[in-house]
């Protein structure tokens, strides 16, 4: 079983409830914010939103405190890609809604 280096904090308590408050706020997000336009989704929104769904899955795997067992799964869901990630998505969508 290799151990995870001591400098990086993805294990840490408090990168773990970032990632689940920004993964369930993106969420919600998600939920609401169509509704509220009261308009449907241009093709560029519907376009981002899988990537963006894939992102915030990813969010709460590692938010609920999941440590896959390979070493790509577990980059993928390191904080250092995964918040960057999700908030320039979301970013984009919020932009292609406008």
């Amino acid at each position: 079983m290799n151990a995870a280096p001591a400098a990086v904090a993805a294990g840490a308590g408090w990168a773990r409830a970032l990632s689940l408050l920004l993964a369930a706020a993106l969420s919600l997000a998600l939920l609401f914010l169509p509704a509220m336009r009261g308009a449907g989704l241009s093709p560029g929104a519907h376009g981002l939103l899988t990537p963006l769904v894939m992102a915030i899955c990813a969010g709460f795997v590692h938010g609920v405190g999941f440590r896959p067992r390979r070493a790509w799964a577990r980059a993928l869901v390191h904080p250092a890609l995964l918040w960057p990630l999700m908030l320039g998505l979301a970013a984009l969508w919020t932009r292609s809604l406008l």
